[in-house]
């Protein structure tokens, strides 16, 4: 298990949040989404923040460490027709471990993701003796996405970081992954729902060492708030996430598996191209490596610009 440090039309609201185990949202940053609440098409500039206690001993005085991982990504969306669309994430990590007599500090590109996206749309049925004029079809609000991708190793992965409690502590896995998403979505005049599902499917790494697969769903509900020059969209969501443990040369480590279940809070704010968004996440149940690992609370901004 990997330590969880995660085209439309411009008047549809769209929000991935297929989450990651820790790793991965470290080196991804899977569990914060791959895309906005409004934009379909677009690029921009987030930065996420997360942190961790990690604790290496069953005692109330075992030594505690402290993790920051702070994320810096280039990330996009962008179409190829009208139902197929494509999104990726390159992000630079900056990762802080704090112990009681030290600091450990590593840097660098972390793994990059790509996914293709093909996006089902469902029209209004035409009544019985109605008469449209126009013949244009009226979109329903419902739309269904899939979504096949993968987790690329551009990150570098450092075996003897694995040593630690928390061995998410890495720039990268080593190893190229598997991303299968199901997202549903519906966007009326005022509210809207989006709910994800994705796994993650992993491979062992140059060290024969592979973070387990991953399970994850995630649903929002947000509201529209138009005004003259600019509209204002604030969400609730909650997310799950559930991890197979952790395998190397053929042998399964223990404590290595878990699940987690998170809420989070968040609004977005639109200038004609420009979306200025903002998402504060906080664990709502954990059992993280043997309970030895506690997700604190993340934080992530972001700034897009509507291609």
């Amino acid at each position: 298990m990997e330590a969880k440090t995660c085209c439309n039309e411009s008047h549809t609201h769209s929000l991935f949040e297929p989450t990651c185990d820790l790793c991965g949202c470290s080196t991804s940053a899977g569990s914060f989404g791959f895309g906005s609440l409004k934009n379909s098409n677009f690029v921009g500039l987030r930065y996420i923040y997360q942190n961790y206690e990690s604790k290496d001993g069953i005692f109330e005085n075992s030594p505690i460490s402290k993790e920051q991982f702070n994320t810096y990504q280039i990330w996009g969306r962008v179409p190829i027709t009208e139902e197929i669309y494509v999104s990726s994430i390159m992000p630079y990590q900056d990762l802080y471990r704090t112990f009681e007599d030290r600091v450990e500090h590593i840097n660098g590109i972390g793994d990059m993701n790509v996914i293709g996206w093909y996006q089902f749309t469902f029209y209004k049925k035409q009544e019985a003796g109605e008469i449209n004029f126009s013949m244009d079809k009226v979109p329903s609000g419902h739309r269904i996405q899939i979504g096949i991708g993968a987790k690329l190793p551009t990150g570098e992965f450092e075996e003897a970081l694995t040593d630690r409690v928390n061995p998410g502590f890495q720039l990268g896995t080593g190893s190229l992954d598997g991303i299968f998403s199901l997202n549903h979505g519906y966007s009326g005049s005022k509210i809207g729902v989006n709910t994800t599902t994705t796994y993650y499917l992993k491979t062992a790494n140059k060290n024969d060492y592979r973070f387990g697969n991953q399970f994850s769903f995630a649903s929002n509900v947000y509201y529209s708030f138009p005004k003259t020059t600019h509209i204002i969209m604030p969400f609730l969501g909650v997310s799950g996430d559930f991890y197979n443990a952790i395998e190397q040369f053929g042998e399964t480590l223990p404590d290595t598996s878990g699940e987690s279940y998170s809420g989070a809070i968040g609004s977005e704010v639109v200038f004609n191209r420009f979306t200025v968004g903002a998402n504060y996440t906080f664990p709502l149940k954990q059992s993280l490596f043997g309970d030895n690992v506690k997700a604190k609370n993340k934080v992530s901004i972001y700034l897009n610009l509507t291609l």
